[in-house]
């Protein structure tokens, strides 16, 4: 491949971003995209998915390389570290979990929460308008 066979592959970054930008901007003013995300659907796991197992885990079995010739000598010395390392890597592993759960379990605790003090204000605007319609039916007669 010539050289200028070379520079009609590269890709200009800068006229992309600007393409990309300007295609952006012709979609947000039909309205495609918004400021606001608060009526974006999230999406949530299901329920058994993150209980099978530990989120954040140590896999000292991706300690290898596939390069030719050095590969092997490679993967030797990714090994004798990793062996070394293991136990104070895979120790941070599940402290990291275990800080994952624990922040998950207190956001459900003030999901419940929050909930809860939701459905107790509701029932309390709703009383307190029947004692408004009720006073201003008396007010009335």
């Amino acid at each position: 491949m010539t050289v200028a066979g070379e520079q009609e592959d590269r890709v200009d970054v800068a006229q992309l971003v600007a393409s990309l930008k300007e295609r952006v901007e012709t979609q947000r003013a039909a309205g495609a995209y918004t400021d606001d995300l608060s009526d974006v659907e999230l999406q949530v796991p299901a329920e058994g998915a993150g209980a099978s197992g530990p989120r954040v885990r140590f896999r000292p079995e991706l300690g290898f390389s596939s390069k030719p010739v050095i590969g092997p000598v490679i993967t030797l010395v990714k090994r004798v570290i990793l062996r070394l390392q293991f136990y104070v890597l895979d120790d941070l592993a599940r402290q990291a979990d275990a800080a994952i759960a624990n922040v998950e379990a207190r956001l459900a605790a003030e999901v419940a929460t929050r909930e809860r003090f939701e459905c107790e204000l509701v029932g309390r605007i709703r009383e307190l308008e029947r004692e408004i319609e009720r006073l201003e039916n008396r007010s009335q007669r």
